[in-house]
């Protein structure tokens, strides 16, 4: 659970950044000056496009969780502890940009709402189509990740057994995104408020995984060294990101 929880904790913060900096880099394009912070953004000046671009985050975070499923695709029998690191950049680069189009379609004034209503104007049926689909998306996502973390159980769990799958993912997924959520808060505050993202992307998707554990019937082993030991090196690394979240980041970044 502790190594699930750090690298859910890492990856989660790696796409939220990731989708910062393609939306600083979208109103680059365009010639305005803008900014990055370590749970936000902004910009100077105005461009016909400028709420276009503020569709620019969510859809790099999603290709990039897509381009990591791939990824993840070829080295799912590696025995690395970084492929759950993959897995976890395809969860986050996917749950946190696919529901956005839903938020989009309620609240028009969120980024991508700007985008879709804001500048390329959707119709009201195409909106609800478009939130539709990202609803019913959801489950089948989050299906095929229970799947996959499953295969990281250790031989001696037997993966048959409807209970012995409810306790191992308890552990490696809805385990490790509570203790991952609260790794998150450090990253995300003042304000406070920024605090409830993570928790939300939480709800949002950890009790399908949950839940779903066993409409998948077969699920095979893969190698993997996740719970012979607690690793240090993805422990190192979130708090590097800490500091540059805290110290570069907080204070602004111009682009």
């Amino acid at each position: 659970m502790v190594n699930s929880a750090v690298l859910y904790a890492l990856t989660y913060n790696l796409i939220f950044f990731l989708q910062e900096v393609f939306l600083v880099l979208g109103k680059k394009v365009l010639g305005l000056e803008s900014y990055l912070y370590h749970n936000n953004h902004t910009w100077e000046g105005e461009h016909p496009m400028m709420y276009l671009m503020q569709g620019s985050g969510a859809l790099a975070i999603f290709l990039i969780g897509l381009i990591c499923l791939v990824i993840y695709s070829f080295i799912k029998n590696s025995q690395s502890i970084w492929k759950l690191l993959v897995l976890w950049l395809a969860f986050h680069g996917l749950v946190q940009s696919i529901p956005q189009v839903t938020v989009a379609y309620l609240a028009p004034s969120t980024d991508v709402g700007e985008a879709l209503v804001g500048y390329l104007n959707l119709s009201q049926p195409l909106l609800i189509a478009l939130a539709l689909i990202c609803i019913f998306t959801t489950p089948m996502l989050n299906i095929m990740f229970s799947r996959l973390l499953l295969e990281f159980a250790p031989k001696d769990v037997d993966l048959n057994n409807p209970k012995a799958r409810f306790r191992y993912i308890r552990f490696i997924a809805v385990g490790a995104a509570l203790v991952g959520g609260l790794l998150i808060v450090p990253f995300r505050v003042p304000p406070i408020r920024q605090a409830i993202t993570p928790f939300i992307v939480f709800v949002y998707s950890i009790p399908w995984i949950w839940s779903s554990v066993n409409v998948t019937k077969h699920v095979k082993h893969t190698p993997n060294r996740i719970d012979e030991k607690i690793y240090w090196a993805p422990i190192a690394l979130l708090i590097l990101l800490l500091i540059f979240f805290q110290l570069v980041l907080a204070p602004g970044v111009e682009f």
